[in-house]
């Protein structure tokens, strides 16, 4: 491909808007995300390259060549030719051209689940294990969200009850850190002092309420970030639709031109009440006939130090449609044609395709291609909604929880003392009774923001194998919390035991099935020695 044709004026007009000038891979630099959208949704339609299409349709000569640059370059022209594209032809795949990043904080985790739902974008969420929560604000209180829909004097009450539970918090990780520093004899090194710290913040984890605030960062294209606004308008906790309402005002500020269906009630309003009302036309009178109420699977142990993972789904062929999805990539023979030849093979030789096809995995980021999502696994989890929350930003696979609530029982981790085990029952029990209060008068959705992490979630994960090898590999880490490791190790050995797919499980060379937290200790220390 010869070099673009450009006069010397042009040059310095596409060097201040685009990464280089002659090469056929470039960046788009110093447009807005409007202009970028409408640039490449007119890219589609030209025989142009992007640069000439930028000078010929989108560049006014007025426009200001100065360090500064101009930032509304194109953004007329992109308005224009966004609402022409939407009109003509329906192409609603032109506001994933344009991206946006966006700051929600003071969220409560309640809402940072909403706020994550989607998939299709990148989020970043403050950590339970690296930031501690006993600090209060400006205001002189701790990090909560106390939401709107309670009275004077139930907000009183509840904000009562969380600060004794933050207290509670606070008491408990005191406790942890004493202890684990009391363990250690000598001077305690850096990386020691470190681990210690996120093991004890690892275990007060579940005395933190749900209504704990959090900074979540997100960045996603218009159409996705339009989408979560509507979700979030739609949503039954009154905090969400105020975040909602206020993320469709930025949006409007931001990309205008890319989500102006937000701002057209005739098109949001119906769009909000069907995703409201789909929410709540199921019948949960039906189940009566069949004895099955809210409730019904009340859990008479309170405290487990277990997580229970079932595999309720899987395809006893799945190892046969991997071999033969392996073989399709490499071969011209239609796929009757390679089931056959994999019929005919050997169990060694079976394994063998699989070995091969995964290669040397020198560490968990070689990951195999995509024979692997040829087959699919379905688990239902019960843990705590600590562990849940980490688990849930796995975006890709599907996903689907229950309301939060007591029934399940609470997680309670082995590493505790007897006396922090004592000082951790009392505080949850004591938010237990008061929460009976709170779901009588305000319903399960606004009750739940007091309830701790420790609280106990049932949900299921659809995922298929390549999806399965990274979330079990990841979250058996043994940097990882306890909690979440349980449910990577037993999703492991379900894979093995219960789906007997032992020749797929041997893809799985770094999942950890170990205990304790030297793996933590490692990691802190490979970080300080980088900074050396």
């Amino acid at each position: 491909m010869g070099a673009p044709n450009f006069s010397e004026e042009e040059r310095a007009i596409v060097s201040a808007y685009f990464s280089n000038v002659d090469d056929n891979v470039f960046s788009i630099v110093h447009l807005p995300e409007e202009t970028k959208a409408a640039l490449f949704a007119r890219y589609s339609r030209s025989a142009k390259s992007l640069r000439r299409l930028f000078l010929d349709e989108f560049y006014d000569s007025a426009d200001d060549l100065s360090d500064s640059f101009d930032a509304t370059t194109g953004k007329e022209k992109a308005s224009s030719l966004f609402s022409r594209v939407l009109a003509e032809y329906g192409d609603d795949s032109v506001a994933q051209l344009g991206a946006v990043h966006i700051s929600f904080e003071a969220v409560s985790n309640l809402a940072t689940k909403v706020l994550e739902r989607p998939r299709l974008m990148s989020y970043l969420e403050q950590s339970t294990r690296y930031i501690r929560y006993d600090d209060r604000d400006d205001t002189g209180r701790y990090r909560y969200h106390t939401p709107a829909e309670f009275d004077s004097h139930d907000r009183h009450l509840y904000q009562r009850i969380l600060d004794e539970l933050f207290e509670s918090y606070r008491d408990l990780t005191d406790l942890i850190v004493n202890r684990l520093s009391g363990e250690v004899s000598g001077e305690v090194p850096q990386a020691m002092r470190a681990t210690m710290r996120a093991k004890a913040l690892d275990l007060s984890r579940g005395l933190l309420p749900t209504a704990t605030t959090s900074n979540v960062g997100i960045f996603g294209s218009a159409q996705a970030l339009e989408q979560l606004a509507l979700h979030l308008l739609s949503d039954d906790l009154g905090e969400c639709r105020v975040l909602g309402e206020k993320l469709r005002r930025e949006l409007s500020l931001t990309v205008p031109a890319l989500t102006s269906r937000l701002e057209r009630e005739e098109r949001r309003e119906p769009w909000v009440d069907y995703l409201r009302s789909t929410r709540r036309r199921i019948p949960l009178q039906m189940l009566d006939n069949y004895q099955l109420r809210e409730g019904s699977n009340f859990k008479e142990e309170r405290f487990s130090s277990e997580s229970d993972v079932k595999l309720v789904r899987f395809d006893p062929d799945g190892e046969r449609r991997v071999i033969a999805a392996i073989l399709f990539e490499s071969t011209s023979l239609s796929f009757d044609e390679i089931e056959g030849i994999v019929d005919r093979l050997s169990r060694t030789e079976r394994s063998e395709v699989i070995a091969k096809y995964c290669g040397d995995r020198e560490n968990r980021r070689h990951r195999p291609s995509r024979a692997f999502e040829a087959t699919s696994y379905r688990f239902e989890v019960e843990c705590d909604y600590g562990a849940f929350r980490d688990l849930q930003r796995h975006r890709l696979m599907s996903i689907e929880w229950q309301r939060l609530g007591t029934q399940l029982g609470f997680f309670e981790s082995q590493a505790l003392s007897p006396s922090e085990k004592e000082l951790y029952r009392s505080a949850i029990s004591s938010v237990e009774d008061s929460y009976e209060y709170f779901l009588k008068k305000y319903g399960i959705y606004v009750a739940s923001y007091m309830l701790p992490m420790a609280s106990k979630v049932r949900f299921q994960i659809d995922l298929n194998l390549r999806q399965l090898l990274h979330i079990v590999e990841l979250r058996t880490q043994p940097q990882g919390h306890e909690s979440y490791r349980m449910v990577g190790q037993k999703m492991f050995n379900l894979l093995k035991d219960v789906a007997r797919h032992d020749d797929l499980a041997s893809a799985f060379v770094h999942v950890d099935l170990t205990e304790g937290i030297d793996g933590r200790l490692k990691s802190i220390e490979r970080e300080l020695n980088k900074g050396r």
